[in-house]
């Protein structure tokens, strides 16, 4: 890989990983992705400094193309994000149902005590 690639690249993850921090301090990502997102950032600095690594680790799993290797992981990433996204948006899903129905009772209960209490007033 030619200097000047490996330094952009690097420059990159330097402000990926500053926009990950970023996101911390506004809290705006739950701790499980955090951790997943920190940890694909220190693999992809690991992979830029460390000459050849990405070539030696696909001639070892067997991949004819070190690229071949980079797709494959990229999509079996991809699929597990996909999947425990799909997981929590049915556990919101299923949250927000709950939260409707309590409404729902809380409201029919508000309305029955306001006729008790108008009927007694009436009285």
């Amino acid at each position: 890989m030619q200097i000047s690639l490996k330094i952009a690249l690097i420059i990159i993850m330097v402000f990926y990983l500053l926009c990950i921090l970023g996101a911390v301090k506004k809290k705006n990502m739950r701790i499980g992705y955090l951790i997943f997102w920190i940890i694909t950032g220190v693999i992809l600095m690991i992979a830029l400094l460390i000459p050849n690594l990405v070539e030696n680790v696909s001639n070892l799993l067997g991949f004819g193309m070190p690229i071949n290797m980079i797709f494959s992981i990229a999509i079996f990433v991809i699929l597990y994000l996909i999947f425990d996204l799909t997981t929590l948006i049915s556990k919101e899903q299923n949250q927000n149902i709950l939260l409707i129905q309590e409404i729902s009772i809380l409201k029919k209960r508000l309305n029955d005590l306001e006729k008790k209490e108008e009927n007694s007033n009436d009285q």
